[in-house]
């Protein structure tokens, strides 16, 4: 059962947001996170915000990542430097089923 994070955020230029996705997404695959996905939404209410989706591959492998990720400080820094550029406007977790 995958679980995703899925984090929506607005502001923040495009090349800005990818950067600091980049060092996130680095930080949590090394700790065991299985992809990290910078998405913007383009049609309806919430166009224009970015969504950060984080999938690990089950509850298990969430829970490692999770763990190691509060113990790092790069996962630390990158988390902050989204927050620098962008403000946190909602937070999803979300258990998949595999069809």
């Amino acid at each position: 059962m995958p679980i995703s994070v899925v984090t929506f955020r607005k502001g923040g230029t495009r090349d800005v947001m990818i950067a600091a996705t980049r060092k996130l997404k680095v930080a949590l695959e090394k700790n065991g996170a299985e992809s990290v996905v910078l998405n913007q939404v383009t049609v309806g209410p919430d166009t224009g915000q970015w969504i950060v989706r984080i999938l690990c591959t089950n509850w298990e492998a969430f829970g490692k990542v999770m763990q190691a990720a509060s113990n790092d400080p790069a996962a630390h820094e990158a988390i902050a430097g989204l927050d620098a550029v962008s403000e946190m406007v909602s937070r999803r977790l979300l258990a998949g089923l595999d069809l």
